[in-house]
């Protein structure tokens, strides 16, 4: 018996897809709850369907992206964009565009990377696709669970958690996709930091790309920021109202969600989650909320914001709040590591994780310990750390 080329082609595939199954070591950490198979089984039984069927949103494959100068001409300073740290360089994503595919497969150096966005949740997530060298190819379910989108991939046809990353139904049920940093930011300060990032172009096609589906983040009074909930969800906590953009991250166990408008009117906000010691800091030139973890040579830093600058409380050094390194003073030379996490609307967060620790909260370090003192002062604040 004889086997076609198309034949053989599938059949590799199925081999290739068994032995993922089989010899794939524990599934890398990902941005990702739930723990056990009997959580997962209880998110494909409170999926939601939608009018929206399969391949009705349309992911992108490969697609094309222009330079910085030329997307200019069509992007205005204050529209919303997503910057995606990839191998290769930064990539700029315009909402915009996401908003009517939600996804990009992207293949760099013979590597899978996924791109997604749920406007219903304001969920931006990127993920390293590629599992034992084979490339995962995502698309849009079309059901959705507590808000959050349905992925599919076209390898298996497992179902993945956009927001989580993980597979909860299927033949990779339980692996996980490890994240990339992403930045939910503005044009302006997106094409001045990154002048030579690969700008998302519009794909062919009649799509109303100038018109959002879901209302406008410019604009008020739309679905981004009133307080409707268009589909059910698990639970609702009250802590915030339910459409507050929140950065969010898991660290040794610990769910962390912080206000992101919060922290940029503070400018530095100090904090503790379980054991660690993190610093939430306001990057001006990106427009973006950055987490570090404040331990300076295993000794907790307090910072504070001083006309626009970080500054330690100990040595009232000059910090730089996007890369977390020392710029001024005696510390110069030091660094802290920085921590990535994804972006939220409070409510779709809250109900996937309710055992979230959440800035402004209990955890933050208190504003009376967070007092500049003259050069040369021991400094009791960091002391009582």
């Amino acid at each position: 018996m004889t086997t076609s080329p198309r034949n053989s082609c599938q059949l590799f595939t199925i081999c290739a897809i068994l032995a993922l199954f089989f010899v794939l070591p524990a599934p890398e950490p990902a941005h990702a709850r739930p723990k056990n198979l009997e959580q997962l089984a209880a998110v494909t039984k409170g999926l939601i369907q939608t009018s929206v069927g399969y391949g009705a949103i349309p992911a992108l494959y490969r697609p094309r992206y222009d330079r910085v100068q030329d997307a200019d001409l069509n992007m205005g300073r204050d529209e919303p964009v997503f910057v995606v740290m990839l191998p290769n360089g930064p990539h700029i994503y315009p909402q915009y565009i996401m908003a009517w595919h939600q996804v990009v497969n992207e293949v760099i150096d013979d590597v899978a990377y996924a791109i997604t966005y749920c406007p219903v949740t304001g969920t931006l997530m990127a993920y390293n696709a590629s599992m034992q060298g084979i490339n995962l190819i995502f698309d849009l379910e079309g059901r959705l669970y507590d808000g959050n989108s349905v992925l599919i991939d076209r390898n298996s046809g497992s179902l993945w958690l956009q927001e989580t990353g993980m597979a909860f139904d299927g033949p990779l049920l339980g692996r996980g996709m490890p994240m990339l940093p992403v930045f939910w930011t503005k044009w302006g300060h997106a094409s001045r930091v990154f002048p030579g990032a690969r700008v998302l172009a519009l794909p062919p096609g009649n799509r109303p790309y100038g018109r959002d589906p879901y209302g406008s983040y410019m604009k008020n009074g739309t679905y981004y920021d009133n307080d409707i909930l268009v589909y059910p969800i698990q639970r609702l906590d009250k802590r915030f109202p339910k459409k507050t953009p929140m950065l969010c991250l898991e660290r040794d166990n610990f769910l962390l969600a912080v206000d992101i408008a919060y922290v940029k009117k503070r400018g530095a906000v100090n904090f503790f989650l379980g054991p660690s010691a993190l610093l939430a800091a306001y990057d001006q030139k990106l427009d973006v909320v950055r987490i570090f973890e404040r331990n300076i040579w295993a000794e907790p830093f307090l910072f504070v914001s001083q006309y626009g600058r970080l500054v330690d409380l100990a040595t009232r050094s000059i910090w730089d709040p996007a890369t977390g390194k020392a710029l001024e003073g005696n510390m110069q030379g030091a660094s802290m590591k920085q921590l990535y996490g994804c972006y939220s609307m409070w409510f779709a967060w809250a109900s996937m994780n309710p055992e979230t620790f959440v800035i402004p909260g209990p955890g933050e370090v208190p504003a009376d310990l967070l007092r500049l003192t003259p050069p040369g002062v021991g400094n009791s604040a960091v002391q009582q750390q």
